[in-house]
């Protein structure tokens, strides 16, 4: 497992157990900590990477395309564990994800597109 540490600060790749804390994190960034579940839109990107403190992701970021039509890496916060450097930490680790994960850069765009597309259809049909 390839985890990389800042001041007690871990950083990840994505997995199955953290997808609950990610969506968490997501929704409450834009729905203004609304409690109730909407679904997820396109925007929602692919999840490549946590940021976790004492067992609680505290952060993730994500790929999306952009409006230009190239992959983009971002991320949320919980924003009491915001700070630009972390936040380069953990883009860093996604940027690895990604360039791993996705190695052809001719398919890159259309099977970024693909697997977010599933992603976001699987999380609103399990909520």
């Amino acid at each position: 497992m390839d985890t990389t540490k800042t001041d007690n600060i871990l950083f990840d790749s994505i997995n199955i157990s953290s997808l609950k804390s990610v969506v968490n994190i997501y929704q409450n960034k834009v729905n203004d900590n609304e409690s109730k579940f909407v679904k997820l839109p396109g925007h929602f990107g692919l999840p490549l990477s946590v940021a976790t403190f004492d067992n609680r992701v505290i952060g993730y970021a994500f790929v999306l395309i952009n409006k230009v039509g190239e992959p983009e890496i971002n991320s949320y916060w919980e924003q009491e564990f915001y700070s630009v450097e972390v936040e380069q930490d953990l883009k860093f680790h996604a940027q690895n994800t990604f360039n791993t994960t996705f190695a052809d850069p001719e398919s890159r765009k259309i099977k970024v597109q693909n697997a977010t597309e599933r992603l976001s259809s699987w999380l609103n049909f399990c909520n």
